[in-house]
């Protein structure tokens, strides 16, 4: 995918203000939660839902008379199972849109995430965590019936927090970070379609805002 996808500053900083908030609440309601029994079991099932604001950047080698604006958001569905205490196994699907420099082209981002979180703290209210683990990446550019795709995999890297409120609900910040190596590309019009191979390195940043609930 060569063309020119260049990031434009401007960032997933627009759910800042959400974010001081929940932390200000959370800085409010921990010292009364923190004397409850708020533990899950030892394991189980663990869902959520997140809503992101993501960032998107493409190394190019050519001059960026084309770009994808920052300042995209989207939502999070994940689903997980918690083996102990400090260890998930995490499967998410994350689509974010982002507008571009020409009006008339938007841009889809999908992201699948297989990850392991470790936790701290599984015996409290704040539990913060690290994550690592696999994705597989879909950037789509559309224009009316025109449609070009690029597909790859990568890493992922991050981490947050979880702030449990009962048993059951938690209330968290995350931060991910997706290494991408795009490999194919293909060019879609009305049925017809070409697909080549491509060599290109790329990122995607997420900050998200999540809801929990582990049965």
């Amino acid at each position: 995918m060569s063309a020119n996808l260049n990031h434009r500053s401007g960032g997933a900083g627009k759910i800042a203000v959400t974010i001081t908030w929940v932390i200000l609440g959370i800085a409010v309601f921990s010292p009364a939660l923190a004397a409850e029994d708020i533990r899950e079991d030892e394991n189980g099932v663990c869902l959520g839902i997140a809503l992101v604001g993501s960032g998107l950047h493409v190394d190019s080698e050519y001059p960026a008379d084309f770009f994808i604006k920052d300042g995209g958001g989207g939502l999070k569905l994940d689903i997980g199972y918690r083996f102990n205490p400090v260890f998930t196994l995490e499967f998410g699907i994350t689509g974010a849109t982002h507008e571009t420099s020409v009006q008339n082209i938007s841009a889809l981002i999908s992201i699948a995430q297989f990850v392991g979180h470790y936790r701290f703290s599984p015996d409290r209210p704040f539990r913060p965590y690290l994550k690592g683990g696999f994705c597989g990446c879909s950037l789509e550019l559309t224009e009316g019936a025109l449609s070009a795709r690029a597909e790859g995999g990568g890493v992922i890297l991050g981490g947050g927090f979880k702030f449990f409120f009962t048993p059951h609900f938690s209330l968290g910040l995350d931060y991910t970070y997706n290494i991408i190596h795009f490999e194919r590309a293909q060019l879609s019009f009305q049925g017809l379609s070409y697909q080549t191979e491509i060599d290109e390195e790329g990122a995607m940043s997420t900050l998200s805002l999540a809801f929990g609930y582990a049965f």
